[in-house]
């Protein structure tokens, strides 16, 4: 689907979280902005401990306690700030307007109820639908995302059905309040490559029909390239670089971007050996004030190691490409 000139849907401002553990604070999410708009998917790639998933339960405010909390920021969704709402408040917000699919179905659903009483419970919760009509609705939503003989899974525990129909379950959990925003946490991780693609497909179906915004949270950027409009590169806790999909592979303009895509194997390049990133992320308590990629670089100098690098145009020359980057300069 493409994405409308409308307003954003959700548009995250500046967004600092940290994890506090008594006099010690380690900030985890670093004055994170982005926006995503109605129909669009914006994919968030970095290697694990790069903030993903913390910015995600930030926007959620589902973080850990009661070490996990929002410093500063802002979080609007559909022109209404969620930073400061009651946990009251955003109880009305998780499921009816921002969906979540997490990586493992296997813990996303609870053992002991069958599939059928969960989406009832999500639809109740959600009020979508009178009482009388939960399980037509539910059955209807199985059905929505693909579950072969809805009517029969609807009565099936979590531990009776594959990897891939839980997987369709939770997005049809996700999906029971008609959420404005979907926020996908590598809901792919634990499914084969046929399925994988399969999942993409329903999720690809279901923003065409609702026109639903969607965060696709991965480490994979082959699912970025088939499915997602924009493009957002995180590391040690910042956005390093965004834009199109079509220009950050293009023209990868940051050198933690361009060693993510030196990353990705190609099936007709002969190579002795895969390409690794060197050294490992950082500890986010031992962050210095330079490039937090600057110790793994091989462009890094003492510019870069002492000086946090502004955010500058990316070598696209698109109007929608940025990145921070000291060597951009060099290249102007």
């Amino acid at each position: 689907m493409t994405p409308t000139p409308d307003p954003p849907v959700l548009n995250v401002v500046n967004l600092r979280t940290e994890l506090v553990f008594g006099a010690h604070r380690v900030e985890v999410v670093r004055d994170v902005s982005f926006s995503v708009m109605r129909g669009e998917t914006l994919g968030i790639v970095g290697e694990s401990g790069s903030g993903k998933s913390m910015t995600a339960l930030s926007i959620m405010q589902v973080l850990p306690r009661p070490i996990g909390r929002i410093h500063s920021g802002e979080i609007w969704l559909d022109g209404r700030n969620l930073v400061g709402l009651s946990e009251d408040q955003m109880t009305t917000v998780r499921g009816r307007e921002i969906g979540m699919i997490l990586q493992d179905p296997h813990t996303s659903l609870n053992p002991v109820y069958t599939v059928g009483n969960q989406l009832v419970e999500a639809l109740r919760l959600n009020r979508t639908a009178e009482s009388r009509t939960l399980k037509k609705r539910a059955i209807a939503l199985l059905k929505r995302v693909n579950v072969a003989d809805a009517e029969r899974r609807f009565h099936a525990y979590p531990h009776q059905m594959s990897g891939g129909m839980k997987q369709r379950v939770v997005g049809a959990i996700s999906l029971a309040g008609a959420p404005k925003v979907i926020i996908a946490d590598e809901p792919t991780t634990a499914l084969d490559v046929t399925i994988q693609l399969q999942y993409l497909q329903l999720l690809e179906d279901i923003q065409r029909d609702t026109g639903t915004a969607i965060v696709f949270i991965t480490h994979d950027l082959g699912i970025v390239a088939r499915l997602c409009h924009r493009l957002v590169v995180m590391y040690a806790g910042r956005i390093v670089e965004e834009g199109t999909v079509a220009d950050v592979f293009d023209a990868p303009s940051h050198p933690y971007t361009t060693a993510l895509l030196n990353s990705v194997p190609h099936v007709d390049r002969k190579v002795d050996r895969l390409y690794a990133i060197a050294g490992q992320p950082p500890t986010l308590n031992e962050i210095g004030e330079g490039c937090s990629f600057a110790p793994r670089c091989p462009h890094a100098d003492d510019l870069c190691r002492t000086t946090r690098p502004p955010r500058d145009p990316g070598k696209s020359g698109s109007t929608d490409h940025f990145a921070s980057c000291w060597k951009l300069r060099d290249i102007a």
